[in-house]
């Protein structure tokens, strides 16, 4: 699971503009985060109740007292079990939708030019938003740009490499590939 500040960036992401199932995946992710966070904090408040009514009780009974803790240490020993094995695997599904949904929702520079350079771009976006937007995508392809520049996709991206998934990485490695059949194919 990440650390507060991804969780920080990955809600300020869904303060801005994100499409349905990125936004989808994100809350989900939190949800998962927010209760690994707030367990601790349930449960000792829980835990501070329950050693109020023991010390109440134990005036009365001092069997009762050893019975509760053998309880409670039986509920806390099958809740430890059940979440050292169920834990990691919910946050581990809620983190892999998140980073599928971040990835797919990351632009390419290819994506911005097919979509604002389309016969219908104008219709879609306006004639002087679709030029203006085309124009800028050219602009990151001739500087060597692979991405969107935009704050969502490089938020995006930022938090993908929270993740370990650093996606400009691997599409320089497969542009490095691509460029190596094409010399090999010229020579």
């Amino acid at each position: 699971m990440a650390n507060k500040d991804t969780i920080e960036k990955v809600k300020s992401l869904l303060e801005g503009h994100c499409y349905g199932p990125l936004r989808e995946a994100a809350e989900k992710w939190l949800a998962v985060a927010d209760e690994k966070y707030d367990v601790k904090d349930k449960a000792g408040k829980a835990w501070d109740k329950l050693n109020d009514a023991v010390d109440k009780v134990a005036d009365a009974s001092a069997k009762f007292n050893e019975t509760m803790d053998k309880v409670s240490d039986s509920i806390g020993d099958k809740y430890d079990d059940l979440s050292e094995k169920t834990g990691p695997a919910f946050e581990k599904l809620a983190q892999v939708e998140l980073v599928k949904q971040l990835k797919e929702g990351i632009c390419s520079v290819g994506d911005l030019i097919n979509t604002f350079g389309a016969d219908d771009a104008a219709e879609k976006f306006g004639d002087d938003f679709a030029t203006k937007m085309k124009a800028h995508a050219e602009e990151l392809k001739e500087k060597g740009e692979a991405f969107c520049d935009c704050d969502a996709c490089k938020k995006a991206r930022s938090i993908l490499k929270d993740f370990g998934e650093d996606i400009e990485a691997a599409f320089d490695k497969v542009e490095d590939a691509v460029e190596d059949k094409f010399k090999d194919k010229a020579e």
